[in-house]
């Protein structure tokens, strides 16, 4: 039996409170989910041990680095050996300006969200590092008016 199928409504009350709130301190989580802070911290760490709260990150303003802009890049493969594709996506999500990258079916084979300083920046992102690759056959821009994201996943 996989660790998956033993989380029950406490430990998704705890997986909740952490991706709304990673840095809150251990006594405040199981206030929130109504544990003592010794059980809560050992429901943690099980949920660490076990792989299940994989890790916690801190959200930065992009403006704080100077990011002004975002874009979507969808791109078209002349080719889907699985290697070199891996390759691609590894490489990209490298790049500091990559916010995401997701590998999809239909008309284009990969969607890169960016995040740069202008469109300046943007257009010398899609010439040095995108269009240059030979296996690109054709890239195309969406300007993002504004992106809200459900950082919280609930069981279904």
């Amino acid at each position: 039996m996989n660790s998956y199928a033993q989380l029950d409504r406490t430990d998704f009350a705890i997986l909740e409170v952490l991706q709304n709130n990673a840095l809150l301190p251990n006594k405040q989580v199981a206030a929130e989910v109504n544990l003592s802070p010794s059980a809560c911290h050992e429901r943690i760490k099980r949920l660490k041990d076990s792989g299940i709260l994989k890790s916690s990150h801190a959200l930065v303003d992009p403006k704080a680095y100077g990011v002004g802009f975002e874009a979507m890049f969808f791109i078209q493969l002349d080719r889907h050996e699985a290697l070199l594709v891996e390759e691609f996506l590894q490489e990209v999500v490298g790049l500091p300006e990559v916010k995401s990258v997701t590998l999809i079916s239909g008309v284009y084979d990969i969607i890169a969200h960016l995040r740069v300083r202008d469109i300046d920046h943007l257009k010398s992102l899609a010439f040095e590092k995108f269009t240059k690759r030979a296996y690109i056959t054709k890239i195309e821009s969406s300007i993002v008016y504004d992106f809200k994201e459900s950082r919280v996943q609930k069981p279904l």
